[in-house]
């Protein structure tokens, strides 16, 4: 899948980044949550877990395990991937909006808008973290 080795390339470079961990465990947790309560991206992930499935047969027949939560982080990698990278350049507080910070995120992810409630991961972390 095309996606996964552009991701993976992005992932490299964003790793010489000085917040890249945190950006990575944050946006990790934030596409996680998303996945497993499916929000916003599911029509995709949905979408690239049926295309993983009919590229490897062995996933569908592995016993008890789920392929949903078997292909969860590959799946969710090139997401987590532009997310992460986003949460690195956005500029600190308060010199940066919840909202602007939305629609930033909305347009890396190939999304019309992100309207995240206010349990969302994304929503708590751009209004909770001070940088």
């Amino acid at each position: 899948m095309p996606e996964l080795a552009a991701a993976h390339h992005i992932h490299q470079r964003l790793l010489r980044n000085p917040r890249a961990a945190t950006a990575w465990t944050t946006a990790r947790a934030i596409t996680t949550r998303w996945y497993d309560h499916q929000q916003h991206l599911t029509h995709r992930w949905h979408t690239r877990l049926t295309r993983l499935c009919a590229a490897n047969p062995h996933l569908t027949t592995t016993g008890n395990a789920s392929p949903t939560l078997l292909t969860r982080d590959l799946v969710t990698y090139p997401e987590t991937v532009a997310l992460a990278r986003t949460l690195t350049t956005l500029p600190n507080r308060p010199h940066r909006t919840t909202n602007d910070a939305l629609t930033l995120i909305a347009c890396r992810l190939g999304l019309a808008r992100l309207t995240p409630n206010a349990n969302d991961p994304l929503r708590v972390f751009l209004t909770h973290t001070h940088h």
